[in-house]
């Protein structure tokens, strides 16, 4: 425990947070579950989440009901030098206080993330200790921020979905993190409605209720903001490949198009920001009103779960067991305390 609690020191010395990158549906699901959720607790509570191929790995890998942490913003390079793409996760860049590490009833390590298919448990999911983290740093402790707290670029693979490493990949006795250890939340710039992604966003975040602060994120190249705002407008008129993008008649949108070097991660970003952010902000499925609306229906829920009898509530979590293992394996661990 005090090697967490050094990691933790280190984290916080260096500036870093704890990272999770999600599309519009989540965080409209997260404000009205009352915090982060994993993917397995947003599957059990019945509302709207972004749903990706590489959801299986997560699965088959047994960490459908863990919450997976980043050290670096994937989508960084796009918005200060128009390169790349922004983070295929989604527009939505969630900033959580180290500290929650000391909550985690396990924490691990991985430079290979777990939704990668060749992901092995055995061989890939390492020890979070102190050593492990400085390795992971570009620069030494004694470096003035911003460079105390970049992560080693050779890391980082931003052509890849699989390829946001590393990963700190927790399990929590409870699947849901309070929105009281976020220290920040950072929204990507597009234009929806004639208003700014972020307008909408913090709307809806007032509306369920909370105050932490959000923004949007650091964009100093106006390539990169100009891109977004054409994007974003080609997405709602429908569909778009990477080649739809390199030919655009737009020069400076055409010309990033032709320097992805991967049309699988800019096919991944565009159709979950389109299908999953985009659309139902454009249609109205997600609105600042909608917000309430929601959180009544997950509050009835709950109050009809919790009039479950002893012998119901065995009966249900013993057939989702039978076709979840991730469920049955925390059912056994229960069962053993």
């Amino acid at each position: 425990m005090s090697e967490l609690h050094n990691i933790v020191n280190i984290l916080n010395q260096r500036g870093n947070s704890l990272l999770v990158a999600c599309q519009l549906v989540d965080f409209f699901a997260f404000l009205s579950l009352g915090g982060i959720c994993s993917k397995s607790k947003l599957s059990q509570s019945g509302v709207t989440f972004s749903e990706y191929e590489s959801d299986i790995h997560l699965k088959n890998n047994g960490f459908w009901d863990a919450h997976i942490f980043h050290l670096t913003d994937y989508g960084s390079w796009f918005y200060r030098k128009a390169t790349h793409t922004p983070n295929p996760l989604g527009p939505v860049l969630i900033h959580i206080k180290p500290d929650i590490l000391k909550q985690a009833s396990s924490v691990n390590f991985t430079n290979l993330s777990v939704r990668n298919e060749q992901f092995d448990p055995k061989t890939h999911a390492m020890s979070f200790t102190p050593d492990r983290l400085n390795e992971c740093y570009q620069y030494p402790d004694d470096t003035p921020f911003p460079e105390l707290s970049m992560i080693k670029e050779a890391l980082i693979d931003r052509d890849h979905i699989a390829g946001i490493a590393p990963e700190i990949v927790c399990q929590f006795d409870s699947q849901i993190i309070p929105f009281s250890h976020v220290s920040l939340v950072n929204v990507d710039h597009y234009i929806i409605n004639n208003r700014q992604f972020q307008g909408w966003v913090d709307e809806i975040k007032v509306r369920a209720g909370y105050t932490f602060p959000l923004m949007r994120r650091y964009c100093p190249s106006s390539t990169a903001i100009h891109i977004s705002s054409e994007i974003g407008k080609i997405l709602l008129n429908g569909p778009a490949t990477l080649d739809d993008i390199c030919q655009s008649d737009d020069n400076r949108v055409a010309a990033w198009g032709k320097s992805l070097t991967n049309s699988q991660i800019f096919d991944i970003y565009a159709k979950h920001l389109r299908t999953d952010t985009l659309l139902p902000l454009n249609d109205g499925r997600i609105s600042p009103e909608q917000i309430d609306h929601l959180t009544e229906i997950v509050q009835k829920k709950a109050a009809q779960l919790n009039k479950l009898s002893e012998k119901d509530a065995h009966l249900i979590l013993t057939e989702l067991a039978q076709s979840d293992p991730n469920i049955a394996r925390r059912i056994n661990a229960l069962l053993s305390k």
